[in-house]
């Protein structure tokens, strides 16, 4: 009796190990199966805020004089800032692929916008979190995911002009009537001149938030750079269209010296 007592107990031991056994390398099987997926593209936290990273977390950036929504920096540029490229991008959590496109480049290839802004590297980063490309010659910053404000640059009336654009490139103009925190334009010059309004704005570090307030609330919700309330043109079609300029020759766009 005791001699089958101790193999039963021998035969529930061993019983219990094989059980274990393909119990773990069942887990182990489906972990290997299924590997957490690597994202293209990701919002990581940097010293400047969020900004739009690669999978292995290299900061990407916008160049101000990418106007148009083509890349201007071909060349020797591009030695200095490589181009992002991904045909169709994973992304991470909180981006719209909305958002993303591609864009053919002059000298052949293709490169990502976000949008519709070419996005690239800068070589003098090396590390994970590294933001050493932001205003680099006042052109160059990480591109975050959320500005509300931007600039841009290009030759407007025969010279070179920065100014202020919204975060998707769109030109944003002064009114030369109004005055301090009031605007004059009303009835029917807003059909032309719509508002353009964001409170706490999320802008480039080359520029001040203490210079950006707001008039009015609700719909009518308008934002100021330094007391000058800001406007859109109706006749600006795409991104770059600098239309609204010297209208009357009381429109301008909001330059940035």
């Amino acid at each position: 009796m005791r001699l089958n007592i101790k193999v039963s107990t021998g035969k529930l031991w061993a019983f219990a190990t094989v059980l274990f056994t393909v119990f773990f390398m069942s887990c182990d099987d489906d972990y290997n199966d299924s590997p957490a997926q690597e994202l293209d593209i990701q919002v990581r936290s940097t010293s400047l805020g969020n900004v739009l990273t690669d999978a292995n977390g290299r900061t990407l950036y916008f160049f101000t004089r990418d106007t148009d929504g083509n890349s201007a920096c071909t060349g020797g540029c591009l030695d200095s800032w490589p181009v992002f490229s991904v045909d169709t991008p994973s992304l991470g959590t909180g981006l719209d692929g909305g958002n993303f496109s591609t864009i053919t480049r002059s000298e052949g290839g293709s490169q990502l916008t976000y949008k519709g802004w070419p996005l690239y590297y800068f070589s003098g980063d090396s590390e994970q979190g590294d933001v050493n490309g932001e205003n680099v010659g006042g052109r160059w910053f990480v591109a975050k995911p959320d500005y509300d404000i931007m600039l841009a640059e290009q030759i407007v009336a025969g010279q070179e002009t920065r100014y202020l654009v919204d975060g998707e490139g769109n030109s944003l103009y002064r009114f030369a009537n109004d005055t301090e925190n009031q605007s004059n334009c009303t009835g029917g010059c807003l059909d032309n001149w719509p508002v353009f309004g964001s409170q706490n704005p999320v802008l480039p570090s080359v520029l001040n938030l203490t210079d950006f307030g707001t008039i009015g609330n609700g719909a009518s919700l308008q934002s100021t750079f330094e007391s000058r309330p800001l406007y859109y043109f109706i006749n600006d079609n795409v991104r770059g269209d600098v239309n609204g300029h010297e209208v009357g020759s009381v429109w301008f766009l909001e330059d940035i010296q």
